[in-house]
């Protein structure tokens, strides 16, 4: 679990290229939030503008009562029923600022939240310059006389290293250089981890806990450094990387959720120190809760610490794939499409069977005479 959190961010610039949402007609209208044109100097769009802009077909589908739901061939996407609440394809996501309505009643979205979350998922081909993957580095957490928290028999630093060396042989396997920050027990500072980071040209970080809450709390969450935009107090070198860090941060939970069924807190903007000072996407993963007796059972276990390996092992390479410069692929993958049901075969029926195989022995017995 990470304890570190820090107010210092910078900002960063994305292209503004977005999916719309339904008009404000729709069955699936969400709960009427707070009438405004949003807080003092925030920016706030309205979805009919986007859906407009980028000429996109509405949706009616919804899961959750009182969200209002857009859905295109590779995406599906839920705003509310909360106020800071948004879901792509089943991944949660908390929004940096609440959702609103217009005196005119009808729905705005942050354009922060639009382009710093949304785009970047949706969109990852227009993140601003995209290289090729080269490197991974696998921060585990905690470490020698910062144990972390406990995990059943274990404890935090132990378990981490142990899915981020699982998580190396996975990696190297499908071809990506991958390091680790540490190799054993032994403790490192926060400064020690990003400085030995930074050297590293061209890579992406990720730092491996464990969460505590109460006893119901379960499943996997990702942080990343928040926008500059959404609460900053000065600049901060990660910010840089914002857009990339969204869709890293969106392509591990989508995995560690569709093969795990990890679903948790999901994505969220954060203030945590380690990740400020990163000049790489970076991003926390709490790869489950050791306050939940069954999940904490499971995380001591060199299998499940596999699956955690394999699933977080995909959800990179997703990424990878995704953001490399001649993708054309989305980070979100599409919704399922449901089989076209097969006409159903009668079988035929007992009488005619016979009937074909009596017409069938006469016309046998015909054809002998005549020779």
């Amino acid at each position: 679990m990470y304890l570190s959190p820090h107010r210092l961010i910078i900002r960063s610039c994305c292209l503004l290229l977005a999916l719309a949402a339904a008009p404000g007609g729709a069955v699936n209208a969400p709960a009427p939030w707070t009438p405004a044109d949003g807080p003092p100097d925030t920016a706030y769009q309205t979805v009919d503008e986007l859906r407009s802009f980028y000429k996109l077909a509405d949706g009616s589908r919804a899961t959750r009562k009182g969200a209002y739901t857009i859905v295109r061939d590779d995406a599906s996407v839920e705003l509310g029923p909360g106020a800071r609440e948004l879901r792509i394809n089943g991944v949660n996501i908390v929004l940096g600022r609440p959702l609103m309505r217009d005196t005119a009643g009808k729905l705005l979205i942050s354009r922060d939240d639009w382009v710093y979350w949304v785009d970047p998922i949706l969109r990852p081909t227009y993140i601003a310059n995209r290289e090729k993957l080269d490197t991974v580095i696998v921060d585990a957490a905690h470490g020698g006389r910062d144990t972390g928290v406990t995990c059943a028999s274990s404890h935090e630093a132990e378990v981490t290293l142990q899915v981020a060396q699982a998580l190396q042989k996975e990696l190297e396997a499908a071809g990506l250089r991958c390091i680790l920050t540490r190799t054993g027990d032994y403790f490192l500072s926060d400064r020690q981890r990003v400085d030995q980071s930074n050297a590293i040209p061209n890579a992406i970080f990720v730092s491996l806990h464990l969460n505590s809450s109460h006893a119901k709390a379960s499943g996997s969450a990702v942080y990343t450094m928040a926008p500059a935009t959404i609460g900053a107090e000065e600049p901060r070198p990660s910010n840089a990387f914002s857009c990339k860090s969204s869709a890293l941060a969106y392509a591990l939970q989508y995995t560690l959720s569709a093969e795990i069924r990890l679903t948790g807190d999901g994505c969220n903007h954060t203030h945590f120190s380690l990740l400020s000072s990163l000049t790489m996407p970076a991003v926390i993963v709490e790869l489950g809760y050791v306050s939940n007796p069954k999940e904490a059972a499971a995380l001591v276990t060199p299998d499940y610490q596999t699956r955690l390996a394999s699933a977080l092992a995909r959800g990179i390479r997703n990424y990878a794939r995704a953001t490399a410069p001649d993708a054309a692929i989305p980070v979100a993958p599409a919704p399922p499409k449901k089989a076209k049901p097969q006409p159903r075969k009668e079988p035929a029926k007992p009488a005619v069977e016979k009937q074909k195989k009596r017409e069938q022995s006469r016309s046998g017995k015909k054809s002998r005479t005549r020779k």
